[in-house]
C-alpha cells in the first residue's frame, strides 16, 4: 500500500474526469426531466482550482484547454439548467392561471344558480 499523496497534475486530471462525469450525468437527468443534486459540482471546481494553484507553471499551463473545455460544459450546464427553470416556471404560471380560472368558473356557476 503506498501512502504518498497524488500529486498535483493527478489531482486535476481525476477531479476534471469527474467533475465532466457528473456534469454529463446532470445534464442527463435534465434532460429526462429527473431532478439533480449538484452539490459536489462547486468542491470539485474548488479542488481543480487548488491543484492547478499548487501545480508547477508547466504543469498547470498544460491543462489550459481542459480548463476551457470544462469552462464551456459548464455554460452548457447553466444554459440546460435556465432552460429548466424556465419551463417550471411557465408550467406553474400556466397550473396558476388554470387554477384561478377553475375558482373564478366555480363561482361564476354558483351566482348564476342562485339567481334562477
Amino acid at each position: 500500500m503506498n501512502d504518498t499523496p497524488p500529486d498535483a497534475e493527478t489531482i486535476i486530471r481525476e477531479e476534471m474526469e469527474k467533475t465532466a462525469a457528473l456534469v454529463s450525468g446532470a445534464r442527463r437527468l435534465m434532460a429526462e426531466g429527473r431532478c439533480v443534486d449538484l452539490s459536489a459540482l462547486e468542491e470539485r471546481i474548488k479542488t481543480i482550482v487548488k491543484a492547478l494553484h499548487a501545480a508547477p507553471r508547466d504543469v498547470a499551463s498544460s491543462y489550459q484547454t481542459h480548463v476551457e473545455v470544462l469552462l464551456e460544459i459548464l455554460d452548457v450546464l447553466e444554459s440546460d439548467l435556465t432552460e429548466q427553470f424556465c419551463t417550471l416556471e411557465n408550467a406553474l404560471k400556466a397550473l396558476q392561471h388554470r387554477k384561478a380560472m377553475d375558482a373564478y368558473g366555480a363561482k361564476d356557476s354558483g351566482a348564476k344558480g342562485d339567481i334562477e
